[in-house]
């Protein structure tokens, strides 16, 4: 012991009475019952073989069951009787074949009988994985405890009194309040004076004391560090028996009287200061440092835990985000499914969040933002009759400046998280307030900081007395919110957890706790003269999760486009030729990607496996995406042909916008081709490697959700004017010069048109660093890391690779250590684009690759694009804010303009980004080792763009462009689609696409728009079928707000900056005619309602 804590009385005070208490605690059990005798089986197939308390088990990644029989003893009648496993692993206990509830280091029993009858038989059965709450393996599991217990019930009662008490003096004393500390451990010291315990008889006092160490109910909060266990000899002691005799209980009673006595009458003294507002949680990581499977087995334990709490505690409430989770409950416990409806039905329990899961708050793009909405509301109104209230993200790293406008347009008016405490430099200033989104929609926000234990909190003084001291918004409400329950790995509130809840409610010197729902937390809000938080709420914290696992980030960013396309195409067969609508499968897929946006999966902090298995359903769903976008557009395409040619198909667009004909296709190896559309024009083209070419043309257009339709034969092309110039040191278009050195960097890109210089100095570079975070291996980045790296040199020249006529590619290759990068710049013909595809072989720990590009821009912000819109940063390091967003998200692209003159950095998959003056960087690969050891390790396939442009990103046709690189033109080989308009076309101020979907619920149709650069106008949406009805919905498709429809086909569509619109269309019934051929023409008709009305009929727009 230290002479510090020698020489404070206070701290002297609390040892003795943690030893008091800890002794007091060894009676906690009137008696105890061991179940020697157990059966255990490693498999649904396995035989069963016998295992004894105290024996080990074999460790294995699935699920062991284990079970033991036991008799009540006749002399427990009229006892409770609970039962206490430790079986070396998490455990799903069920009693006498029902489910009660989970097992872990943390929750070792369970109640099994109110009052016994004696002689029952208990048949306990156990799932259980050698792992642990935050899946560390157990690789020698044993079954250190396994009984049956009659619980002292006084004992533990005034045990949990006088804890309580303990634990909220040291407190007290630790915030400077001395005097109610003092009293308090006086009352504490008197309470314990008048105790009698036996002592007399040692063998018994042995058994008593060395049972309790065992059990350490109470060393694990008090440092009884003189434990009967940790000795050398490794004593054993007889099981104890006998309780407390009737004048020592009396003793007891009298003790606990003149203690609660005591404390009632300092209540005057010391009220209560404040209020918190309790909500009983359970935070379950889908996935994490465990695999999916395990989430599912780890929910069912924590919600049988719940519902076990809610018939012994009826003042618990509870609530759970998340519909992903009771999806997998409906699957696999529908017994256990039921008994949460009915809890949310009285009220008991409340449904949070209104997602599908709770995702990733900064890489989803807009429209998988609306699907988790729409996915996890629409669930949770069909399995409970309500809906989510509250936007439940507590542990998401970051919030997209948009999210509030998709909140209230799913019905939620209320946001929490708990992530923003976490800034590393800067305090989030507010911690109830307005959050205003970049549209101006705003949502009630609130967060609350327990410096202990976060969003898991156990209710102990320290974390309620922290909670409300830290609470900046006390001066414009007298309560914070406050979620109690062991969480991340799950497990929820526990009973020691609500037994201090009884006596912390009312307790001098603390806030007052109430419990209750947390929309009705917000509900008493007053919502007058809060402050207001405007766009995104970026997190200083966690920013490597941009970039870590890079596969997966980008299989998800191209599932989130297949899936948009797949619906556009069905849409359009469902729409022009009464193709069946694949509504289930789309749904199948959509809940693969929204699972896989988990702010653990998404963001790269979660183990090996779970990679492995989101990479096989990401890729598996692509492909499946890919089958039902082909199979539409086959459909729609199935009753036109063309005149006999060596192959044919149809290029689609399924974007709201006209493109030009860029593309490759498919064509047999060695042969010389000639391409025209089905009108007789001749498209440009270029055979690259293998058996495909490349199509451009400046005078063909895919019009907006059309097709163009060509054919190969085989004969010479037609020369190309004004080709693209290519040699081993320079690509040239009409556009763009770009010069490359010698060692292959980039030394010039020259902008013809508007005569002037694109980049800086040494242009685009590729930087390796040492990557190695104080903490959060892959989860961080430290503002250091540019301390520590390397710029990688080509040791060899610039090779040409492709030298026109449409496109020019140079190859450069780069190696370190086991490390190599092949990067292709390619430019074609009619672009303003500089393409970088890299191919990269990445091997080595804790390294991280960059790309930085040196800009001849002078500007003082970069714009980036976010979820339906864009977002500005500064791009200078003048503050403290400024120099902690040194790596920022971004999606599609970023931008540093000038009035007149910008360039803009596109991608087709990265996300972290940085700008310092002139100087944009793009994250591209990382390899921590934790919880990963082998992140990314391997073969990467990615590319980034160099976009200069004249004005800024607004009118320079950045958003296009991006998306043009992330959603090329789609190719149906062997099929044939007519010329002519669209189905639907915008004119005016552009908005964007975001999809194009059957209705949920009817056969209506749904165009979802937004805009994308926050301006503000009108558009007009022309259909080439007649719209009998039209209407603004939010984002769960309801609450219609009528459209006028002008000529049958017209609609007028005002708009404010980076608004989202959607719109139900009821089309006139339709029927797809056979196609007509002229000459080489196509012509598709369609019927309606008794009169002809051809796709080509109407005007151009």
């Amino acid at each position: 012991m230290s002479a510090e804590i020698r020489r404070d009385a206070f701290r002297q005070s609390f040892m003795r009475l943690a030893n008091r208490l800890a002794e007091l605690s060894a009676w906690n059990d009137r008696a105890r019952l061991s179940l020697s005798q157990g059966e255990i089986r490693l498999g649904p197939d396995a035989p069963w073989n016998r295992i004894n308390e105290g024996e080990f088990w074999t460790a294995q990644d699935s699920p062991v069951e284990i079970r033991f029989t036991g008799t009540v003893p006749a002399n427990w009648a009229g006892l409770p009787v609970h039962c206490r496993f430790q079986f070396g692993g998490e455990a799903l206990l069920s009693i006498n074949d029902k489910p009660v509830g989970g097992l872990n280091t943390l929750q070792t029993e369970h109640p099994v009988l109110t009052k016994a009858q004696g002689d029952e038989t208990i048949r306990v059965r156990a799932e259980v994985v050698s792992h642990g709450l935050f899946g560390t393996p157990n690789s020698r599991p044993q079954i250190e405890i396994a009984c049956l217990v009659v619980p002292d019930t006084e004992v533990r009662a005034l045990c949990q009194d006088l804890v309580t008490c303990l634990d909220a003096a040291r407190y007290l004393h630790s915030a400077g309040r001395d005097s109610i500390a003092g009293l308090l451990l006086d009352y504490l010291q008197n309470a314990f004076s008048a105790i009698d315990l036996p002592r007399h008889n040692t063998e018994e006092y042995l058994a008593r004391i060395a049972a309790s160490s065992t059990t350490r109910a109470y060393e694990t909060f008090y440092g009884n560090q003189e434990s009967l266990a940790s000795l050398w000899e490794d004593w054993h002691f007889r099981l104890p028996s006998g309780t407390l005799g009737a004048e020592q209980y009396e003793r007891l009673r009298v003790a606990r009287k003149a203690f609660n006595r005591n404390l009632d009458l300092i209540r005057e003294k010391y009220p209560a200061e404040g209020q918190l507002w309790l909500t009983g949680h359970a935070h379950i990581d889908l996935a994490w440092l465990w695999p999916l499977d395990e989430t599912r087995r780890k929910a069912r334990r924590t919600f049988h835990n719940v519902i076990s709490l809610m018939e012994r505690y009826p003042e618990l409430r509870f609530n759970q985000s998340s519909a992903q989770l009771y999806a997998w409950i409906e699957q696999n416990d529908q017994s256990l499914f039921e008994k949460i409806r009915q809890r949310v039905s009285d009220g008991s329990w409340e449904i949070v969040g209104g997602m599908w899961v709770e995702p990733d708050g900064n890489l989803p793009a807009g429209e998988s933002w609306v699907r988790q909405l729409l996915f996890g509301q629409k669930y949770f109104e069909t399995r409970f009759g309500k809906r989510a209230r509250v936007a439940w993200l507590p542990d998401s790293f970051g919030f997209t400046g948009n999210l509030p406008q998709l909140l209230k347009s799913a019905g939620i008016p209320y946001f929490f998280t708990h992530k923003l405490t976490w800034n590393e430099r800067n305090q989030f200033p507010y911690d109830l307030y307005w959050w205003e989104g970049i549209d101006g929609s705003r949502v009630l926000a609130h967060s609350f900081n327990n410096p202990e234990t976060g969003y898991n909190a156990r209710l102990t003084a320290q974390e309620v007395g922290e909670t409300w001291r830290n609470f900046e918004a006390k001066r414009r409400h007298d309560c914070t919110l406050l979620a109690f329950g062991y969480g991340d790995g799950g497990g929820g509130p526990s009973s020691d957890m609500l037994e201090r809840f009884a006596r912390l409610k009312e307790f001098p010197g603390l806030p007052r706790l109430q419990m209750g729902s947390v929309a009705e937390f917000y509900e008493r809000v007053p919502q007058e003269n809060l402050p207001i938080w405007v766009g995104e709420q970026y997190l200083e914290c966690h920013r490597a999760t941009y970039t870590t696992q890079a596969r997966v980030k980008s299989l998800h960013r191209q599932l989130e486009h297949a899936l948009v396309e797949s619906e556009t195409a069905a849409t359009l067969a469902f729409v022009l030729n009464q193709q069946p609508y694949p509504n289930e499968q789309l749904h199948r897929l959509w809940e693969v990607l929204l699972l896989n946006e988990f702010h653990d999966i998404l963001p790269g902090s979660s183990i090996h496996s779970v990679y492995q298995t989101a990479h096989i359903q990401l890729s598996a769903s692509l492909e499946e995406s890919a089958r039902l976008r082909t199979a539409a557009l086959a459909g729609i395409c199935s009753q036109a042909s063309l005149p006999p040619a060596e192959s044919q198909g149809s290029i689609w667009n399924l974007d709201l916008f006209d493109r030009l004909l860029v593309g490759e296709i498919p064509v047999d190896a060695g042969r010389e081709f000639q391409l025209l559309t089905i009108d007789g024009r001749e498209v440009p083209s270029q055979r690259l490697d293998g058996n495909r070419i490349l199509l451009e043309s400046e005078s063909i257009t895919v019009p907006a959700w059309g097709a163009v339709s060509v054919a190969a034969f085989e004969r010479p092309r037609t020369a190309i004017p004004a080709p693209l110039m290519a040699t081993t040191r320079e690509l040239e278009n009409r556009y763009l010069r770009v010069r490359f050195r010698e060692d292959g960097g980039l030394a010039s890109i020259y902008d013809k048109e508007s005569g002037r210089e694109v980049i800086a100095g040494r242009g685009h570079q590729l930087w390796l660093y040492t990557d190695l975070p104080r903490q959060f291996d892959a989860w961080d980045i430290d503002s250091t890391y540019l301390e520590e790296g390397v710029e990688l040199v080509s040791s060899s020249s610039p090779v040409l690779t492709e030298s026109g006529p449409l496109r020019g590619s140079l190859r450069v290759a780069y190696r370190h250590d086991a490390i190599e990068i092949v990067q292709t710049y390619r430019l074609r013909r009619l672009s303003r684009t500089l393409e970088i595809h890299n191919s990269v072989h990445w091997s080595g720990r804790r390294r991280m690759l960059r790309a930085i590009i040196p800009l001849e821009i002078r500007t003082h912000e970069m714009w980036a694009e976010t979820a339906f819109g864009a977002v500005a940063r500064l791009n200078n390091r003048n503050t403290p804010w400024d120099q902690a967003r040194f790596e920022v998200p971004a999606h599609g692209w970023v931008d540093l303009s000038e009035p007149s003159y910008g360039v803009s950095v596109l991608n087709n998959g990265k996300y972290g980004h940085s700008a310092n003056g002139n100087i944009l960087g793009i994250s591209l690969l990382r390899s921590p080792i934790y919880p990963d050891p082998y992140a990314d390790e391997g073969d990467h396939e990615f590319l980034y763009a160099i976009y200069p442009h004249r004005g800024t990103w607004r009118n320079g046709g950045t958003v296009r462009a991006a998306k043009e690189l992330n959603r090329p033109l789609r190719y149906i080989a062997g099929r044939s689609a007519p010329p002519g308009d669209s189905l639907f076309q915008l004119r005016g101020d552009p908005l964007e696409l975001s999809c194009f979907k059957r209705m949920e619920d009817t056969d209506d149709v749904l165009v979802r728009l937004y805009e994308p650069q926050g301006d503000r106008g009108c558009c007009i949406l022309q259909s080439a079928l007649d719209i009998e009805k039209a209407a603004i919905v939010n984002i769960l498709e309801e609450h219609s707000e009528e459209l006028k429809v002008e000529d049958r086909r017209r609609l007028t569509l005002p708009f404010t900056p980076f608004q989202v619109i959607s719109v139900r269309l009821s089309l006139a019934r339709r029927r797809l005619r056979p196609a007509r051929v002229s000459g080489s023409l196509i012509a598709l008709g369609v019927e309606q309602r008794g009169s002809a009305a051809s796709l080509m009929a109407g005007p151009r727009i």
